[in-house]
């Protein structure tokens, strides 16, 4: 459950890493790209920021325009669909997998810069977006799925280089009860006719999504709502559906008029034989879809099912006792339960469940998480909360955070403590990290709540809800759980260990905090992560130092992120050596700076590079990548 590559919980530092990511995009990147192809097969996709043109290896498509919005770029999700060829499958309308092969799955949601790579979890400078009904994703997430990405400022052009994909919950019953003929949703405000003989098969933790099914699959319906408080033309709202539309043929666009409002519709065929009817109203500062589909030979069979999609109205009438209220929000607030952790919590319905293992919940950029680990033989909560802090110290400037507030409180019957950790990333946005800890039995609690201090989240309405209304069983968690290692606790900030790597003949020593098991040293990449920095080393064959810098300074500054702040000959290794030291452009507000060395040995170029954002230049981190370099050395 914790990160075993940091001692502090890593939701804490997701701002962190932004640098460090356009530091390895612009930087390893560039310096891969000049290698020879890979075996598998490549493809180059171009666009510009405004432009509905894609091309693929040459082949112009339309596509909704890129866009820049906050120093954050975002392209099209059909970039990386119908360009690199990875599958989609999409959940609830908001969650997002893409299988680009057996061994890559990428996980993004809408509204949350969380995103995970086998599990991994990485983060994303911006939440991805619907725009016109098409999901915008940021340029980040292509290379989540391995690829190389490129914008050039002054033409604003965006290129993509990357490997082609490889891949070019039981039902439950709707309780009738007696007389209940209709169903809806008295927090969302919607009603319609019982579907009769369809199942529901899915709802969201908040219910603003619900799908029914039959038995035999041959029937899908579904409703889907979302927060609309600004007027959307007709237009819009077909734009809207259109980005629901999925290998699918529209067979037929118009209004429809009905009792409850105005309707835009479209009915569409897909390569699976179904045919769908979809139907969109805005009201009650609210948008809502819904979706019926139908096995069929024509789409003159959906007319057999218009009197069901016709009751549907966005009104709900809590008088009317023939109406069975799906709704999950009860007195205001959604109730999530674990009974794995035994866990009950009540949250405003503003909140949604995340979808990563383990307990999590998020609203926009505020998050709650909640994990269990074992204590460990003579660990204390003092010990714990002492380890916490002083990583904080270790790893964050003074500049970019505030001194921790500790506080003893009672939570959930049991003695615990209350962390207050701040910090920024560039000086100005501020993040407000509050954490319990707290033990009980055999176990250890962390319960952490995250938000933007200039958010919407209402601060003191969530921390009352964790510190009193959040219920935790602990005779179930010592019932359910056996040994949970919280890796955290082995890490030795001053271990270090030696990789080699044969292949490449050198050998570096570095914190082992900074590697992963498994790790494979022959590969010509070699990447050691931390929170705020990375430390990497790529060997290039075949390359020579004739007019490699100056290639390299190139594409370094090709971003219109990075500047050359120095470039001078230096020893390294015991061997000539380029030295380049890099910071960002004034308009860059996260700070930063990259160290590189380009050697030339063994028929090849060497690049042993370290990226680390103004934020976690600490004497700390510092002393420890210094050393990194000074340990490189040359095999043989």
């Amino acid at each position: 459950m914790s990160n075993s590559r940091i001692i502090f919980h890593p939701k804490m530092f997701l701002s962190f890493l932004l640098v460090l990511a356009l530091a390895i995009s612009f930087g390893t990147a560039a310096f891969a790209a000049t290698s020879a192809a890979a075996t598998t097969t490549q493809v180059v996709i171009k666009l510009k920021l405004g432009s509905g043109q894609m091309t693929v290896d040459g082949v112009a498509s339309t596509v909704q325009p890129p866009f820049q919005q906050k120093g954050v770029t975002f392209i099209p999700l059909s970039v990386l669909t119908k360009g690199i060829g990875a599958q989609l499958q999409l959940t609830d309308n908001k969650k997002m997998t893409l299988t680009h092969s057996a061994s890559l799955k990428v996980v993004m949601a809408t509204g949350s810069k969380t995103a995970y790579v086998n599990g991994v979890q990485k983060t994303l400078p911006a939440a991805p977006v619907v725009v016109k009904g098409f999901m915008m994703v940021p340029l980040r997430a292509a290379e989540l799925l391995g690829a190389k990405v490129a914008f050039t400022a002054s033409t604003k052009e965006i290129v993509i280089k990357g490997a082609r994909a490889a891949t070019a919950g039981g039902q439950v019953g709707i309780d009738t009860d007696a007389g209940k003929s209709k169903i809806g949703d008295s927090y969302f405000k919607w009603s319609m006719n019982y579907p009769t003989g369809l199942a529901q098969s899915y709802q969201s933790g908040t219910g603003d999504f619900i799908a029914f099914q039959d038995v035999k699959k041959n029937y899908y319906l579904s409703i889907s709502v979302e927060e609309a408080k600004d007027p959307l033309t007709a237009k819009d709202q077909r734009d809207y559906l259109e980005g629901y539309i999925d290998d699918e043929t529209v067979l037929n666009v118009k209004e429809i008029t009905l009792p409850s409002g105005n309707f835009q519709t479209m009915v569409t065929k897909s390569s699976d034989g179904f045919y769908y009817e979809y139907r969109a109203i805005q009201a009650n500062d609210r948008f809502y879809i819904l979706m019926f589909g139908k096995s069929a030979k024509a789409a003159s069979e959906l007319t057999a099912n218009k009197p069901l999609l016709d009751s549907f109205a966005p009104q709900f009438d809590a008088k009317n006792a023939a109406l069975k209220d799906l709704s999950k929000v009860k007195d205001g607030v959604v109730t999530y339960m674990d009974a794995d952790y035994g866990l009950t919590i009540q949250l405003p319905p503003e909140w949604e469940e995340g979808y990563e293992d383990g307990v999590s919940y998020y609203n926009g950029d505020a998050s709650i998480t909640f994990e269990i680990t074992s204590l460990k033989a003579g660990d204390t909560l003092d010990a714990w909360v002492k380890r916490q802090t002083e990583a904080f110290n270790n790893r964050v400037a003074d500049k970019y955070k505030e001194p921790t507030v500790v506080s003893d409180i009672v939570w959930n019957g049991v003695p615990a403590k209350l962390v207050k950790f701040s910090f920024t990333q560039d000086g100005t946005t501020w993040t407000d990290y509050y954490e319990i800890f707290a033990v009980k039995g055999a176990y250890k609690y962390d319960t952490g709540y995250t938000y933007d201090r200039d958010g919407e989240s209402n601060q003191g309405d969530i921390l009352g809800i964790l510190q009193k209304s959040m219920k935790v069983d602990f005779a179930n968690v010592e019932k359910t759980f056996g040994q949970v290692p919280d890796a955290a606790d082995d890490i030795d900030q001053n271990k270090t260990v030696t990789k080699t790597s044969k292949k490449y003949g050198y050998s570096v020593t570095v914190p082992e905090e900074w590697t992963t098991s498994g790790m494979d040293m022959e590969r010509d990449t070699a990447t050691f992560d931390a929170a705020g920095f990375n430390f990497v080393i790529v060997m290039e064959k075949g390359s020579t130092m004739q007019g490699y810098p100056e290639m390299m300074e190139k594409a370094y500054t090709s971003s219109g992120i990075w500047k050359v702040d120095s470039r001078t000959n230096e020893t390294f290794a015991g061997e000539s050596a380029v030295k380049m030291t890099l910071s960002p452009i004034v308009t860059s507000t996260a700070g930063g700076k990259i160290t590189a060395y380009l050697v030339e040995k063994n028929g090849g170029i060497y690049l042993i590079q370290a990226a680390v954002s103004d934020a976690s230049a600490t004497d700390f981190n510092l002393k420890r990548i210094e050393e990194a370099f000074k340990s490189f050395k040359f095999n043989g």
